[in-house]
């Protein structure tokens, strides 16, 4: 009887020239090659330039597979059947049985792709362990496990990017999003209102309105054009493509394409967040009190009525600091390069709260001789005075009473002193209905919401409340979002700027890094859990992401 497509397994065979060696069966659904004994299955000579793990091969299906390079500078070339040249690769490529590959040098030794049956032991042994065992007895957690994730990776990668393409094209083409009819409806309605009420509005009130339609129909049209390019391969995504895929923020994409400073500085923070994983572990822990306290914030931004939905996906990383540290107050480097607190769970100094009319406790950070400065009134009240000093405050009076507690913010070195009483930074709640009044629709020195930079500038405003000449509580704030990207606008103010900049870079990176690294670790559940029913991204697209950002300069 002829065997099942679905029952062979994947080996891989050096060529003649190099010994005919055949390695396998490999039944996972990875095959890694490299010259760390610990996570490959084939080992190679690190003395000839081979990487930790240099090459994966994925099954894809009964008989497809995807073969990729696994780090940015490992080299890898591709003979298909029949060629006589190869290919270097640079992305993942679909492969099939006959194929065979090469790493370091397109003269290496050379790995034949083979898919074939079992071998006779094997299968005997099994077959003995099927008779003797019950369905209950096989039906453990570890083969559920295996085969959920089976399961998974082929659904993922048997989802071709042409497929996925024709999807987006169908939802555009559907007129689902970004309906050009309704945008030309919608100004049309606009400009007659506009004009129908000539009689008793000012001119000027007519021309600003008229301007502000104007803006809203070019930034439509510009996220129009932007989906519609989307409808190719998805490996030739730009990465703000997938960044607005995977955060299904529509206008970040846009938003980052037309604005170089906060692109590049996102770019490289994105980067940083993947090399640096191990530090947002705790955001695949749903046993984490730290993911818990995310996944609260995460419910409450979403459900926020007065903050737009683009806007609300993105101040949910606000609160996705590295670390597994839970408690209200943490240390950080504000917008002078000072040390100071942070309080809550998006780690708000005292000044940013303030400029932001969060009701706040002033804070100070100790890193030394802490006892001697607790027990001391004087070096408190002074330390306290600075803070509130700093954000444009006056000083503790002589003689006001005040309660004083602290924190241990750092394992042996930092503690933060604070005024006991209620600080709103603490309570997600009031923070949030704080942050709709600043970022809301209708708040000012920032763009109309469904234009271009509406949401990016929104986490910048948010950032730019710490830099000391900015004060949204002045009439004249010193800063406002409308006439430009945010990049260009923080760009101006220097080192304190370049501080909001990249603090605004590394939020962005965080809502497109951190959903792919719950995704990617192969735990559906707990993806589900931490980032919410429904709000897990495509799996291909986060593959395409790590792919991208390990292969590009």
């Amino acid at each position: 009887m002829p065997t099942s497509p679905d029952e062979l397994v994947t080996y891989l065979r050096l060529t003649p020239e190099f010994g005919g060696t055949r390695f396998g069966p490999f039944e996972g659904v990875e095959v890694r090659l490299g010259s760390d004994p610990d996570r490959c299955h084939i080992v190679l000579p690190e003395a000839l330039g081979v990487r930790a793990e240099h090459v994966k091969l994925i099954r894809q299906g009964p008989q497809n597979l995807i073969l990729t390079p696994s780090e940015r500078t490992a080299t890898v070339f591709l003979y298909k059947t029949g060629a006589h040249r190869p290919v270097q690769l640079n992305t993942p490529t679909a492969v099939r049985p006959g194929d065979s590959f090469t790493v370091v040098t397109a003269d290496g030794p050379r790995f034949v792709i083979e898919l074939d049956e079992l071998p006779p032991e094997i299968k005997a042994r099994r077959e003995e362990s099927r008779r003797v065992a019950t369905g209950r007895r096989r039906l453990s957690a570890e083969s559920m496990g295996q085969e959920v994730k089976r399961q998974a990776w082929t659904k993922l990668l048997v989802m071709g990017p042409m497929q996925m393409a024709q999807r987006v094209a169908l939802y555009i083409k559907s007129g689902a999003i970004y309906q050009p009819r309704n945008i030309i409806l919608f100004a049309t309605i606009a400009s007659g209102w506009i004009l129908g009420g000539v009689s008793t509005c000012r001119i000027s009130g007519f021309k600003k309105q008229l301007q502000q339609q104007e803006v809203k129909v070019e930034s439509c049209e510009q996220e129009l054009a932007f989906a519609q390019n989307m409808t190719g391969d998805s490996t030739e995504y730009k990465l703000e493509q997938l960044a607005q895929e995977i955060t299904s923020a529509r206008g970040l994409g846009p938003g980052l394409e037309e604005d170089d400073a906060l692109r590049d500085a996102w770019k490289k923070s994105l980067r940083l967040v993947f090399d640096q994983r191990e530090s947002y572990k705790w955001i695949t822990n749903e046993k984490s009190p730290k993911a818990a306290r995310f996944a609260d914030w995460r419910e409450r931004a979403l459900a926020e009525e007065d903050i737009d939905p683009d806007t609300g996906r993105l101040l949910v990383w606000l609160a996705a600091s590295p670390g597994r540290r839970t408690s209200e107050y943490t240390e950080l480097t504000d917008s002078e390069s000072v040390d100071v607190c942070g309080a809550g769970p998006l780690g708000m100094t005292f000044r940013q709260a303030v400029r932001l009319g969060i009701p706040a406790q002033a804070d100070a950070l100790v890193t030394r001789n802490f006892e001697e400065v607790y027990e001391s009134k004087e070096q408190t009240r002074a330390l306290l005075s600075a803070t509130l000093e700093a954000a444009g405050l006056p000083p503790l009076q002589d003689g006001e009473e005040i309660e004083v507690g602290h924190e241990q913010v750092a394992q042996g070195r930092a503690y933060c002193l604070y005024v006991e009483g209620q600080d709103d930074r603490k309570n997600p709640r009031r923070t949030l209905r704080a942050l709709a009044r600043q970022l809301g629709p209708d708040s000012d020195l920032l763009p109309q919401v469904g234009t271009i930079h509406a949401s990016t500038a929104r986490i910048a405003k948010y950032w730019a409340a710490d830099i000391t000449r900015v004060d949204y509580r002045e009439k004249d704030p010193g800063i406002t979002f409308e006439s430009a990207p945010p990049g260009a606008v923080l760009s101006s103010l220097e080192a304190r700027g370049a501080w909001a900049l990249k603090r605004t870079a590394d939020t962005l990176a965080r809502a497109v890094a951190l959903p792919c690294i719950a995704v990617l670790s192969g735990d559906a559940k707990t993806a589900d859990t931490i980032l919410g029913e429904g709000n897990s991204p495509s799996a291909i697209n986060c593959l395409v992401l790590d792919c991208r950002l390990r292969n590009e300069g």
